[in-house]
């Protein structure tokens, strides 16, 4: 019997000792932790790896160095002998957990936190150290949880003897610690958004996702845009809290690509990296330089027949009409004159993009119909060209040239002045094969935005070049008579249609007050246009009073800040990742009260029975994003799918990565397709 009794205490304490450099696991709850050293026997004056592993059941997870919106990192306090020193924690790449609106960085499954343990050359050599932590964290998965353990470690002190079973595993997880690389980061602050330019990254991680490595640098609920640039990648982002006081010292980021490799960049505040010219990362961005050239030049053509540039370019028919059978050479002077004011204002409307963009300004296709005042003038001046076309009033002399009667008369000046604002109406409209065009120019040099531009002008200008200098068209064209008359009279009510539709989309950004102010404005124009068809000269300076102060008022229209009740329905990136973590299908509309086109697609396809029984059928999530006042969200999130304005069509399946963007021009069977 005591022979027994012997050899089953020498038989534990052989496994104590081979269970030494493991401490024992322990159930924290939702967790098993323990304490796991690569050496058996360590000398004094070097170093040796322990690392807290963790084993989370189920979905359960802990949180990352920068746990994200919520969450606490994980925290490792040491009771350690004297002479014994332990150092930071090395952190694993982290991966994103979205709850509803909530972001975190998150560590699960089998988690591997090396620390480097240091013995001071003083330590007795014969005498064997316990190295004691007590580990802090959360476990999160529908709730979070807080738990915590303490852990002991025996370590012999003497000759050196690694574990050969823990050392292979603990150098299996440092492997997988990202490392400082060479790239360099900057990161600059501007009107609330931090712009991270990261350069001379490593093959692959030129799509790499972001994280800074400390909180609060950025709102991590808010998306963070990438674009490519010829030297590195830009990230865009909201700026957090840590921010508020001004620029944070210098920090770290880790970039996770694709493949699951990682890599540590250097930030600088104090500088700016170069990442020459960008240009989107979304799928659409593919298209090159000459192949945007091509689809701005066709989607030019194409814009001539959209619903808002039709009331003006019917008027330059007309005008044509009248001369058709006249001096050639007059003709071919108006299509030149024609060009050149189309010419001259995408020139002027890229070269305004280029400085808006110099400057910090996130800007789109049509971004100025984002200006309350714009769109009020415009609504004035289309419902005064619809009075001239009536005959309400007629302008003589120079005055004549440069109001709204100029663009139904003949001539080089008005031809010039007819290309101008055929283009200002236009830019709300995205016509087919321009969305990408306009997506790679508006994120490019400015040498390529300047190209794509006049590309885009040439197709928009290209029909009524070729009217000048083609024979056979001008013969075909009605020989001037009283029907022109009629057909110019007919001509005002597209005008009218025209401002009502701005009046309109002025009245979802400024509410009630703004569409009263055009109202006046509108009484004050014809009141005034009334007044100075007199002979008195003192009832026509009344008459131009009024007149100046109609121009004036719509100068005192700003965005209210009211939005149509979407509230279930308005886009964010935390509505997306909500619905598809319930694994319904997700429809996302990008749209503005300018957009016609977004219009037509609502009326035909979006807000019909149809439809409505197909996302209820498929329990899709319908959701919108409303860009008719600026907002740099949406903004961010179309040029992150190559796209410079709107519409933007997405189709999120259940399971699906990336969604499916589908076309400008809807249909109730792509959308039927795109979510059954």
């Amino acid at each position: 019997m005591f022979r027994i009794l012997f050899l089953s205490l020498v038989m534990w304490i052989s496994c104590s000792f081979a269970q030494a450099r493991q401490s024992l696991p322990l159930d924290t709850g939702n967790t098993e932790i323990m304490l796991v050293s690569d050496v058996d026997t360590a000398r004094p004056g070097e170093r040796f790896t322990v690392a807290l592993r963790m084993k989370f059941d189920g979905n359960w997870y802990t949180y990352w160095r920068n746990a994200g919106d919520s969450g606490e990192p994980v925290h490792i306090v040491w009771d350690l002998p004297e002479g014994v020193t332990a150092g930071p924690i090395s952190w694993p790449a982290p991966k994103t957990k979205t709850v509803g609106p909530i972001v975190s960085y998150a560590l699960d499954e089998d988690v591997w936190l090396p620390v480097e343990i240091s013995l001071s050359e003083t330590l007795d050599p014969t005498t064997p150290i316990t190295l004691k932590a007590k580990a802090y964290y959360l476990v999160c998965d529908d709730i979070c949880i807080p738990e915590s353990g303490a852990l002991t470690l025996p370590i012999d002190i003497g000759t050196p003897k690694p574990n050969p079973t823990h050392s292979v595993l603990i150098e299996s997880a440092q492997a997988k610690i990202p490392q400082l690389a060479e790239a360099q980061g900057s990161a600059q602050l501007d009107n609330g958004q931090i712009t991270f330019n990261i350069a001379d990254v490593p093959n692959g991680f030129e799509t790499a996702a972001l994280f800074p490595n400390e909180n609060p640098i950025i709102l991590h609920s808010d998306p963070i845009t990438r674009t490519q640039g010829q030297k590195g990648t830009r990230y865009t982002a909201t700026a957090g809290y840590g921010w508020d006081d001004g620029t944070p010292e210098d920090f770290e980021a880790t970039l996770v690509a694709e493949d699951g490799r990682a890599i540590v960049v250097p930030i600088s505040t104090n500088a700016v990296i170069d990442i020459g010219a960008a240009q989107p990362s979304g799928q659409t961005t593919s298209i090159g330089f000459w192949g945007a050239l091509i689809g701005a030049f066709l989607g030019g053509l194409v814009l001539n027949l959209m619903p808002c540039v039709f009331p003006i370019i019917s008027l330059k028919a007309l005008s044509i009409a009248k001369t058709a059978h006249g001096e050639r050479s007059e003709i071919r002077r108006a299509a030149w004159a024609y060009t050149a004011g189309v010419l001259v204002s995408f020139a002027l409307f890229a070269a305004l993009i280029i400085a808006l963009k110099a400057g910090g300004a996130s800007v789109g296709w049509g971004f100025q119909l984002q200006s309350p005042w714009l769109v009020g003038f415009l609504s004035l001046l289309l419902f005064a060209i619809g009075l001239n076309l009536l005959g309400v009033f007629e302008l003589s002399g120079r005055l004549q040239n440069m109001g709204a009667g100029s663009v139904n008369k003949s001539g080089p000046a008005s031809s010039f002045l007819t290309g101008v604002l055929a283009v200002i109406v236009a830019t709300p409209c995205t016509a087919p094969f321009m969305a990408g065009a306009v997506g790679l120019a508006l994120a490019s040099s400015a040498g390529v935005t300047l190209a794509v531009f006049l590309a885009l002008g040439l197709g928009f200008a290209l029909p009524f070049f070729l009217v000048g200098y083609l024979p056979g068209l001008l013969s075909k064209l009605p020989k001037p008579g009283a029907w022109m008359e009629r057909f110019k009279q007919f001509l005002a009510f597209p005008m009218f249609a025209a401002a009502i539709w701005l009046a309109w989309v002025l009245s979802l950004q400024t509410g009630a007050d703004g569409t009263l102010t055009l109202l006046i404005a509108s009484l004050a124009l014809s009141f005034g246009l009334w007044l100075i068809k007199t002979r008195k000269p003192l009832v026509k300076i009344l008459g131009a009073i009024a007149i100046l102060f109609a121009c004036l008022l719509p100068f005192k229209l700003s965005a209210s800040g009211e939005t149509a009740d979407l509230r279930s329905r308005a886009w964010s990136a935390q509505a997306v990742a909500s619905a598809r973590a319930e694994g319904r299908p997700v429809f996302v509309d990008f749209t503005a009260a300018w957009c016609v086109t977004c219009k037509v697609n609502e009326s035909l396809v979006l807000k019909t029975r149809k439809t409505e029984k197909l996302f209820a059928r498929t329990n899709t999530e319908f959701l919108i994003a409303d860009w008719t006042n600026k907002d740099d969200v949406i903004a961010a999130e179309l040029k992150r799918f190559g796209r410079a304005g709107v519409p933007l069509y997405l189709a999120y399946k259940p399971g699906a990565k990336e969604p499916e963007v589908l076309p400008q021009v809807l249909t109730h069977d792509i959308l039927k397709n795109a979510l059954e």
